[in-house]
């Protein structure tokens, strides 16, 4: 049995599902994300992102939103009034995929530049030492290097 649950203005990046709350959540290129109860098509909350949502990642009860502007926004998906941290991701190109570590303490970032980025989540500079990125997704053809984008993390 198909159920749509609802709808977006403008095309649908990414879908997550947060068994936190018990939530769908969705981003699209209309720079919204909304959440969503599965047991009925109705939206539970619309938050607008301010620019279009190219991925985003659950990290238990914090969503992590990578943006066209190289923006990453964290969100405590228990209270969407204001986002929890403001982010300028440290790859250099656009962002294509998010994914959360599985022990909840940060996430992976890749872009178009065939690069990933390791990110904690808490904000203390000796944890934020931690943090690197590594070139990927490359070959070397004829004295020429080749770079694909990571496009996604599993």
């Amino acid at each position: 049995m198909e159920t749509t649950v609802g709808n977006h203005s403008n095309a649908i990046k990414c879908v997550e599902y947060c068994s936190e709350v018990n939530a769908i959540v969705t981003g699209s290129w209309d720079h919204q994300l909304k959440l969503w109860d599965p047991r009925t098509p109705i939206c539970s909350g619309s938050y607008n992102q301010g620019e279009k949502v190219f991925t985003m990642g659950v990290c238990g009860e914090k969503l992590v939103v990578g943006t066209a502007g190289r923006k990453i926004l964290v969100w405590d998906i228990r209270n969407m009034s204001y986002t929890l941290q403001k982010r300028e991701s440290n790859l250099k190109y656009q962002t294509r995929a998010i994914r959360c570590f599985p022990n909840k303490q940060g996430y992976v970032l890749s872009s178009i530049e065939g690069r990933v980025a390791v990110e904690y989540l808490d904000t203390n500079p000796e944890i934020q030492k931690k943090k690197y990125a590594f070139k990927c997704h490359r070959i070397k053809e004829d004295g020429l290097e080749k770079i694909y984008p990571v496009n996604a993390i599993r």
